[in-house]
């Protein structure tokens, strides 16, 4: 089997159109809803609930089919099962606890049990955007909470309150002084982060295996990734059959297309979905300074994925932070891709020593095809985000069954921000089983 890397450089090659056929198809399903379940407890709902030492906590697992579980699951206290649905956190310490129905795992609910004279501190956002104020708090083994009779030092400094927010990107650590009984404790010392959110663009790249002249898209789209470390660029390729089979096909492509106003003229390529990004007219160049000069730039919203698999059913958390909260219109898109896909691709440049592809014979026998869009988990154009407000994380998870001729190894997802023109405000990209934090 042969596998070709990217190539670095884009070398000029003819500027040729090719004209592809296909009838319409029927929209994709609605990815599956599978079973999922929350565990909850009586000592609270926050990130991080604190106890007193021999305090017994309830546990109750439901389903998101409106099912109690709690009989049937099995309760987990730091990887260790337990009998039944309660537990005494009888030593001081940092739990973690999670149910288990079949082969489903819950949520993880984080407890901290502390003795009378400690307390515990907290952070409302271990990684913060720039200019956002974080909240520490000080809970004592009651869950009162003690920050306001507290100091609070960042870096080794003093702060005022129990606030802070950072206009630059960097690591930080907090700790408290407190006093007890006329006594003065310091807590154990926690780190937290601040970053600044980055534009990463989307490049989706209309092509087929029959398309001798997409390669120079592809070619133009590696060379983009090199340009910009790899980084701050997420492709989505698809794929659309003319006269004769197309493996990757997607079947919502016309749908797209028509969306889009893309001519059955492939290759075409789209920046930020709505902006056509094309060899020059009459020309083999491609305007590298449209992706590059935006790519990389603070902006006001980050996106973060993280997913996980269970047999054959995937779910993924697709997450977002605005700056200055959402907009009117405002959707989330969600593709799952496929890479790694071996067919045999058309190569017109064959003949042309200027071509990377040059030589690879025409067809490129067992070429590897990556970014192949396989299914939008939401909506084909996205779903509504409600009205969220600045530093306000608005997360939507989404499951689906996948299907057998899928390589799950070499799955992916691009998640999008759109505003109601469809345009792409913001993006993110991982492999499946990858938590991206905002970027």
């Amino acid at each position: 089997m042969k596998t070709y890397p990217y190539f670095k450089i884009l070398f000029l090659f003819a500027f040729i159109a090719i004209v592809g056929c296909s009838k319409k198809e029927n929209p994709l399903g609605a990815p599956t809803e599978n079973l999922s379940i929350t565990l909850s407890s009586d000592a609270g709902t926050n990130e991080l609930e604190v106890l007193s030492v021999d305090q017994m906590v309830n546990f109750v697992i439901t389903g998101n089919d409106g099912v109690d579980y709690t009989s049937s699951a099995k309760l987990y206290v730091n990887d260790s099962e337990i009998t039944g649905s309660s537990y005494t956190f009888s030593t001081t310490g940092t739990f973690a606890v999670k149910a288990v129905y079949e082969s489903i795992t819950s949520n993880i609910l984080n407890f901290e049990v502390i003795a009378e004279t400690e307390r515990a501190l907290t952070i409302d956002a271990t990684r913060a955007m720039n200019n956002q104020t974080i909240t520490f708090g000080l809970l004592d083994s009651s869950g009162n909470n003690t920050a306001s009779d507290a100091t609070f030092y960042v870096n080794g400094a003093a702060i005022s309150g129990f606030t802070y927010s950072s206009a630059t990107e960097g690591s930080f650590e907090v700790y408290a002084e407190y006093i007890v009984n006329g006594e003065t404790f310091t807590t154990a010392a926690k780190n937290f982060s601040v970053y600044i959110p980055k534009r990463n663009v989307v490049l989706e790249d209309y092509t087929g295996t029959w398309c001798g002249y997409c390669l120079k898209a592809l070619a133009a789209i590696d060379s983009v990734k090199v340009l910009t470390d790899d980084k701050y660029v997420s492709v989505v390729a698809i794929h659309k059959k003319s006269l004769g089979e197309e493996p990757m096909h997607f079947p919502q492509v016309n749908d797209l297309q028509a969306e889009f106003n893309i001519p059955n003229e492939f290759p075409q390529t789209q920046l930020n979905r709505t902006v056509p990004w094309n060899s020059f007219p009459n020309s083999l160049l491609y305007d590298y300074d449209a992706v590059t000069s935006i790519a990389g730039l603070e902006t006001d919203l980050s996106v973060a994925i993280s997913s996980q698999i269970s047999g054959s059913t995937l779910s993924v958390d697709a997450k977002v932070v605005y700056r200055n909260g959402s907009e009117p219109g405002d959707k989330l898109v969600v593709y799952l891709l496929e890479s790694g896909i071996i067919a045999d691709q058309k190569n017109y440049f064959n003949d042309n020593p200027s071509s990377p592809y040059y030589g690879m014979g025409n067809p490129i026998v067992d070429f590897v095809h990556n970014d192949a869009l396989r299914n939008s988990l939401s909506g084909l154009f996205g779903d509504n985000i409600p009205e969220t407000s600045p530093f306000q994380e608005y997360k939507k998870t989404y499951t689906f069954t996948v299907p057998s001729e899928y390589n799950i190894e070499n799955l992916s997802f691009v998640v999008m921000v759109v505003k109601a023109d469809n345009s792409a405000k913001n993006s993110q990209h991982a492999i499946l089983g990858e938590t991206t934090v905002y970027n």
